[in-house]
């Protein structure tokens, strides 16, 4: 079935986004390696993601499979100077000692209808990003008209990226950090074009750099979603 229209006139869009987080979380558990878990949204710090990927702090960290699907060449590469400040602590769950290493987050409307909303999302997702934790982020959401990953783009350095504004898009950043903790960081993207009425696309996400990672089929449960909640979108 291929993507609706969100905002939707017959689905509201928080009780759709609230049950589709459910599914990713319950995908993203059936394909980690041990040592890592998915959990929905908790606060992190000010900051709330909609799907969390923790790694265990006492395991040993996880090898990269020897049957990992093959990866494109990143969409483009861009760096970040080291903030300000050094924080003064690393970014964790609030309810969990585990070590945070990625975050998906579903955008909605309220992400991208004013310019201060547009950059206040770009903005965590910087933070994040220079805190080692991998980021993805997903647009279904046709109106309002503005790519985030525009603005997110301008905020890496590259200036007037080519973003049309009547396209969709899903991009997973990894965040390449240095040995040394004032470096700056290494940030690439895969990034997903779509449109209303494609199905969507399957991403990776990254766990540690670009060395181990998911994928992560969006349009399975997008379409688990639909289904469990028996929703019907026009």
């Amino acid at each position: 079935m291929p993507l609706h229209h969100w905002p939707n006139p017959r689905v509201p869009w928080r009780s759709f986004h609230n049950h589709w987080i459910v599914r990713i979380v319950e995908q993203l558990n059936g394909v980690l390696p041990p040592g890592f878990r998915a959990r929905p949204t908790e606060l992190i710090v000010g900051i709330e993601p909609d799907v969390l990927l923790l790694q265990e702090a006492d395991r040993p960290g996880a090898q990269p499979a020897a049957n990992q699907p093959a990866l494109a060449d990143a969409t483009l590469t861009a760096t970040l100077p080291p903030p300000a400040e050094l924080p003064m602590v690393g970014v964790y769950s609030a309810y969990d000692t585990s070590r945070l290493v990625a975050i998906i987050e579903l955008i909605s409307p309220g992400n991208k209808d004013r310019a201060e909303a547009v950059q206040a999302f770009v903005e965590k997702v910087v933070f994040l990003l220079q805190d080692g934790v991998h980021v993805m982020t997903v647009d279904v959401i046709s109106l309002p008209r503005m790519p985030i990953r525009r603005a997110l783009l301008i905020r890496l350095g590259l200036n007037e990226p080519a973003v049309g504004r009547d396209r969709l898009w899903v991009s997973s950043y990894c965040a390449l950090p240095g040995e040394d903790p004032r470096a700056h960081l290494t940030v690439r993207e895969w990034a997903y074009d779509f449109a209303v009425g494609d199905p969507l696309p399957t991403p990776p996400l990254f766990l540690r750099a670009d060395q181990l990672r998911v994928m992560v089929d969006l349009e399975a449960s997008y379409q688990a979603t639909l289904q469990a909640g028996r929703y019907e979108p026009a």
